[in-house]
């Protein structure tokens, strides 16, 4: 099996590049067989990626009676093993910390062109040097130096409460029960500056409801830098209200919770950058749907006979965009493999699905209250399969990006392929996809649903009549007019979006009029 990294570029959302690049690296001794295709989302050539893990250290993080501590080390059963620092405290939340950094760094080992380092805190914040003959605060997740396990995890093995052991210890200032995220954050940009360019993301592990300082969350967003946060145990929050959850919407990313500490690990592996749906890799017209890690590094499996190939990835973002670019390689012949021109998926691959959702009709409401489209393989844009026929889809809202998703219809896909959802907009609910389960071979995927060519309209009384403003998709510098019968009540252009007209008399009947080519027109009725 040889691994060919292919690196999407260019997610959605407030840390996203404006532009995008697929990179291919040349396989280096690819034989017909398996052969998996691997890449990151979001980035540029030559960059490196770069993760901080920030580990909670306070007080807090120990067990308190009547708990009993937590399998932290995933094997079934409490015991010596789940005191991972080995500070007599086992099981402990400090320790399904430690472990949870273990395995996302696993699972980031595989991804090329990724460096990480790791902060720990309590009142006071530090980051730890990975290095114990010199200095370093940044090594490839799998660098172990000749040590049996990675540089990053024994050091993350070494925080205790209040203090980072290797390999130059540091004491954090002792805490009571509360936690110092202003430290936190302000140690972890400070660090992250000294990395070369590139995407940068905080892992932020912690069980407290420490305040934020405003100042620091506008540093936050202003950097570029991505941060989830995850909030460990039973009193951690992702209220809205609270740290955790401002934390990461200020970058875009979620905010998740771990009521049952030994569940950290399985939920820092399994997420994923928020302003990722997915990525599709294809090979002639076969698309297989990649997975992807937690920072958008992403592999796809091929079986692939010997000859020349092209392939194509796809980065599907959350917003409805995508990006795309292409690279060529070539398969060398082995004794073993399948026959020179094979391209199927590889083993465990599933087939790749797309959903498009159709563009709602004109609404004075911010989102549309029927969605409907269509879902199909993703070979030639969309085809559809039998096989899709009957499976379920699901509407889903959410306020804005990093916020939870909530599901408020259900249906099912037709033998077109095609889905009708409906729904009761709320105002709090701005966003809205399209989910289409996993069956049979082929794998889950999800659509945006597009603005309206006019949403969003709000009319508010004037002394001497009102005025209408609305969003629209249409250009800037479009013809906006605003009819009463067949006079022409208002003029206006498009500015950043949107539209504002005036007029007199009664709203009803009146029609907002878009210009949007030399015979074309967009209307909405009030």
């Amino acid at each position: 099996m040889v691994a060919a990294s292919l690196v999407a570029l260019g997610a959605a959302g407030s840390a996203s590049p404006a532009s995008a690049s697929v990179i291919i690296d040349a396989p280096t001794g690819a034989r017909a067989g398996t052969v998996d295709l691997t890449g990151r989302v979001e980035g540029e050539q030559g960059q490196v990626t770069t993760v901080l893990y920030v580990m909670d250290a306070t007080t807090s993080t120990a067990l308190t009676p009547p708990e009993r501590g937590s399998d932290c080390s995933g094997n079934g059963a409490l015991g010596p093993e789940d005191d991972l620092n080995g500070d007599g405290s086992v099981g402990d939340i400090l320790d399904c910390e430690i472990a949870g950094v273990g395995s996302l760094n696993g699972s980031l080992a595989a991804t090329s062109g990724l460096q990480v380092g790791l902060v720990a805190f309590a009142n006071q914040a530090a980051a730890a040097d990975l290095d114990p003959a010199g200095s370093a605060t940044f090594l490839p997740p799998q660098f172990s130096g000749g040590d049996a396990r990675p540089r990053i995890d024994t050091v993350a093995r070494s925080v205790v409460r209040n203090r980072i052991g290797l390999y130059d210890p540091k004491t954090l200032g002792g805490s009571g029960t509360g936690t110092a995220f202003n430290s936190a954050i302000s140690t972890a940009l400070a660090t992250l500056r000294t990395a070369p360019a590139g995407p940068k993301w905080i892992m932020f592990l912690s069980d407290g409801q420490a305040p934020i300082d405003d100042g620091l969350l506008s540093e936050l967003t202003g950097s570029g830098t991505r941060l989830r946060s995850f909030g460990i145990g039973a009193e951690a929050t992702c209220a809205r209200t609270g740290s955790l959850y401002k934390m990461a919407a200020a970058t875009g990313e979620s905010c998740n919770l771990a009521p049952n500490p030994a569940a950290l690990a399985a939920g820092l592996t399994g997420s994923q950058p928020d302003a990722v749906t997915g990525v599709t890799v294809s090979i002639d017209r076969v698309s297989v749907a990649a997975t992807v890690d937690a920072v958008g590094g992403w592999r796809a499996r091929f079986t692939l006979g010997a000859g020349t190939y092209t392939a194509t990835a796809r980065s599907v973002l959350t917003s409805g965009a995508t990006r795309s670019a292409q690279r060529t390689f070539t398969v060398a012949a082995s004794a073993d493999g399948p026959a020179p021109g094979t391209v199927t998926p590889g083993p465990g691959a599933l087939k790749a699905t797309v959903v498009k959702v159709a563009r709602p009709k004109p609404s004075r409401a911010v989102l549309p209250s029927r969605v409907t489209g269509r879902v199909g393989s993703a070979v030639d844009g969309l085809t559809v399969v039998p096989a899709l026929s009957g499976t379920a889809v699901q509407l889903q809202a959410r306020p804005t990006a990093g916020a939870s998703w909530t599901t408020v219809d259900r249906s099912k896909v037709d033998k077109a392929g095609r889905f009708a959802l409906t729904w009761k907009p709320k105002a709090r609910l701005r966003l809205l996809r399209v989910v289409l389960s996993p069956t049979q071979g082929f794998a889950g995927s999800a659509g945006a649903v597009p603005a309206a060519k006019i949403s969003a309209c709000k009319v508010a009384k004037r002394r001497a009549g009102w005025s209408v403003t609305c969003s629209t998709t249409a250009k800037a510098g479009s013809s906006v007019r605003l009819l009463k019968g067949a006079d022409v009540a208002d003029r206006a252009r498009v500015r950043r979006g949107g539209f504002r007209l005036t007029s007199k008399g009664k709203v009803g009947g009146s029609t907002i009029d878009i210009t949007v080519g030399k015979r074309r027109h967009v209307r909405l009725r009030l």
